[in-house]
């Protein structure tokens, strides 16, 4: 029997981790919170070993029950963008989803009995939003290239489109107006994110009149919300700030209004039911605090150290959103407007309850450039100066954020001794349009520095050993950690890539609609254009600098990373006699679903560190 004392004088790496894979495994996702018109129930989404469900929680009794069978919800999905899967009729007794049955829209008693399809349009369909009245359903419809906003009758009679089909923006969210009359939404080009810029269009119903009530070149106006008397719609904007802040503006786009702005990002805008709040987040410090808007004031209701989203009202007096930190797994809570806080589901299981978690620590520090960067360190409880190694991990996106969320592998790896960084490099959401800007055009540089820069940092701190410098990352992550593989070798000694890009200029043929025109902003223009810098930003062109091993992890299926990218990256490094392991795992996608898959990529990926890092 070793003694506490033996452990921590073992090599860190090989200390044994209290948090075991088969433990975060087998947690199930909780996701997408709606309430029901009436207040007295919630649904929601729970995902378990590759199946999602619809459930239903019973807010008087603590009842939950599982309403879907052959029929099952898709999303939250990396593959359904913006989109969700879950709307509540008017009367609270039926619930609509958008279906993995080819796509089709699908209804469930909230009660519990069969589930029905009740459309049968061409192409896939999801987020759908019932009318006030019970009779229609708005929700996107994808067909190939063609993205746009149909209305269909409840009972499957009749299908029309409401958007423009001759219009290349994507579309998503559509809402009713309360007098049933008018669907807003948000729009953007598809050479362009929601995040780079998105606009706000109302559309009468009836005649399919369409006017943008909030636009502009490079500002963002997204997710539009109605008022209950129909006079306003809020939304976030970053209209003239460097930061999305809430905005009011009229059904006909008079008298856009900002109503709370600043220096933090703020997202997930819901009206209360009496219209006299209005809740959000807001991003500080890689936190996300719920806060409401009234009176002309602003509370904020929780000061929890983590990352609250999907904010919805259950009553005036109570929301409902999705809740996650460093030590705890995504659930539903309900916050009161007074600030008390209510967990609802229980998804962690007993290995992570006595898991021995650690929070991260927030730092900064000076790229190349002289640009600020920011990012969460994570280091075991006892420190061993000199001996600890790093394993950077980077976050996908590439805009994207790390911030204070559930990320199990971090806890798994610094149990067994590792110091990991989690970098925002520039690109990153959360620090202003010019931080997320600064990326474009130089994606593959800039933030390699930052991410060098980092590690550096790191280093000086005196904890971890530079000779025991790891990447990782999965989607852009994947690509950033070829990136750190093939052009700074000298700093990171092994990499783990799961699902990446090898040849920017190859991506585009087989990436999915969402992303097929991003890469030209990341790069500053098409691969036609600016061919040169696609070569030399491309993993695959450096094969040969590479000094240390790597390990890719991919989804067979994967519509956004195809296998493709993976599978010419790991024959170019086998022919130029570098060390690469190499698996495809069937049946996943963008990221792991199924409970074997979560645990074979953590043994794997710890037997690879211990093999290929620690044991050289």
């Amino acid at each position: 029997m070793s003694t506490r004392d033996d452990h921590w004088s073992r090599e860190p790496g090989r200390w044994e981790a209290t948090l075991q894979p088969e433990a975060w495994a087998t947690i199930p996702t909780i996701a997408t919170p709606r309430p029901s018109p009436d207040g007295r129930k919630i649904a929601y989404s729970r995902g378990y070993d590759g199946r999602l469900d619809i459930w239903v929680l019973d807010l008087d009794t603590g009842q939950t029950m599982q309403l879907t069978d052959v029929a099952r919800p898709q999303g939250p999905d990396l593959s359904q963008r913006q989109a969700s899967s879950i709307a509540w009729t008017p009367d609270s007794g039926t619930i609509v989803f958008a279906s993995n049955q080819e796509g089709k829209l699908w209804a469930v008693p909230a009660s519990g009995g069969p589930s029905r399809q009740i459309d049968e349009a061409a192409g896939n369909h999801h987020s759908p939003s019932v009318s006030p009245d019970g009779t229609r359903v708005a929700y996107v419809a994808e067909r190939g290239e063609a993205v746009d906003i149909f209305v269909a009758a409840i009972n499957g009679s009749w299908v029309r489109v409401l958007s423009d089909l001759e219009s290349d923006d994507y579309v998503a969210e559509p809402k009713w107006s309360p007098d049933g009359r008018s669907i807003v939404w948000m729009q953007w080009p598809h050479y362009d994110m929601p995040w780079d810029e998105a606009a706000v269009v109302v559309a009468d119903v009836e005649t399919g009149e369409r006017r943008i009530v909030a636009g502009g070149e490079r500002v963002i106006n997204n997710w539009p919300q109605w008022s209950p008397n129909g006079e306003s719609i809020f939304y976030m904007s970053d209209n003239g700030s460097q930061h999305p802040g809430l905005w009011a503006v009229h059904p006909d786009g008079s008298e856009p209004e900002p109503l709370v702005t600043g220096m933090h990002d703020h997202l997930w805008p819901a009206v209360s039911p009496d219209g006299t709040a209005i809740a959000f987040t807001r991003n500080d410090y890689n936190e996300n605090q719920v806060c409401v808007f009234a009176r002309g004031e602003t509370r904020q209701l929780t000061d929890e150290r983590g990352v609250h989203t999907e904010l919805a009202w259950i009553d005036e007096r109570r929301l409902v959103c999705v809740y996650q930190s460093p030590l705890a797994p995504p659930d539903l809570w309900e916050i009161t407007v007074d600030g008390e806080r209510r967990q609802l589901t229980f998804s962690a299981t007993g290995g992570v309850v006595g898991g021995d978690l650690v929070e991260p620590e927030v730092i900064s520090w000076q790229s190349r450039d002289g640009l600020t960067v920011h990012g969460m360190l994570f280091q075991p409880r006892e420190i061993q100066p000199g001996k600890h190694p790093l394993v950077v991990h980077i976050h996908g996106g590439p805009v994207g954020q790390a911030n204070k969320t559930w990320i199990p592998w971090i806890q798994y790896l610094v149990q067994r001794g590792y110091v990991v960084l989690a970098p925002n490099y520039r690109g990153s959401k959360g620090y202003g349009r010019s931080f997320m800007e600064a990326l474009y055009g130089d994606w593959g540089g800039g933030d390699l520095d930052d991410n060098v820069t980092g590690v550096e940092a790191v280093i000086a701190r005196g904890a971890v050993d530079p000779t025991r410098v790891v990447a990782t990352g999965g989607s852009a992550g994947g690509y950033s950690t070829l990136i750190c593989m093939t052009r700074a070798p000298e700093v990171f000694k092994a990499g783990i890539a799961r699902y990446g890009i090898a040849n920017l200029a190859t991506f585009t043929d087989r990436t999915w609609i969402f992303e097929r025109h991003y890469i030209a902003k990341l790069m500053g223009g098409t691969g036609g254009a600016r061919g040169d810098l696609y070569r030399e930003r491309s993993p695959l062109t450096h094969v040969d600098n590479v000094r240390g091993p790597l390990l890719i992890l991919q989804g067979e299926d994967d519509i956004v990373c195809h296998r493709s990218e993976m599978d010419t990256m790991a024959a170019a490094l086998e022919h130029a006699g570098k060390h690469v392991e190499y698996t495809v795992y069937p049946d996943e996608g963008h990221g792991w679903k199924h409970v074997s898959t979560i645990i074979d990529d953590a043994r794997r990926s710890d037997d690879f560190l211990v093999r290929m890092v620690l044991n050289r």
